[in-house]
């Protein structure tokens, strides 16, 4: 057996900030039962509500969301890595990126984001999700 020489692990990333932990019940309430992980990106850029929509939306809300359009998506797609999709409301200033296309609506995108099922860390190898954008891994 190989000896490890360095490991950056999921407890890792959470806690300098790079992935945010799901609560639990959160995701089970979409039907999702194993642990879910967000890239911070994914998070800062689509559940966290931007200034300009507070007031008639919020962070639960916008995380529902994507969780909800990922289960309906999962049930479908028998691998471990998954492409889905979901509508988004940013302001229309805000910079397109690559993985957002044009919906009804100047603040409507609709977003492709990319799921993996792999073990939740290093030292537990039971599946969890990561979701992130399409060119992460």
């Amino acid at each position: 057996m190989e000896n490890i020489i360095y490991a950056y692990t999921r407890k890792d990333a959470i806690a300098d900030g790079f992935q945010v932990e799901i609560d639990l019940k959160t995701s089970r309430s979409a039907g999702i039962i194993y642990p879910v992980y967000m890239n911070r990106t994914v998070w800062d850029r689509y559940v966290e509500v931007p200034k300009e929509m507070t007031g008639y939306q919020d962070e639960a809300g916008r995380l529902w969301d994507i969780l909800w359009m990922f289960a309906i998506s999962a049930r479908k797609t028998p691998g471990a890595e998954l492409l889905f999709k979901f509508i988004c409301q940013l302001p229309k200033d805000e910079p397109w990126l690559d993985n957002e296309h044009s919906e009804e609506g100047e603040f409507q995108r609709l977003i492709t984001l990319k799921s993996m099922v792999g073990p939740v860390d290093i030292d537990d190898p039971s599946p969890a999700i990561t979701i992130m954008f399409p060119n992460e891994d």
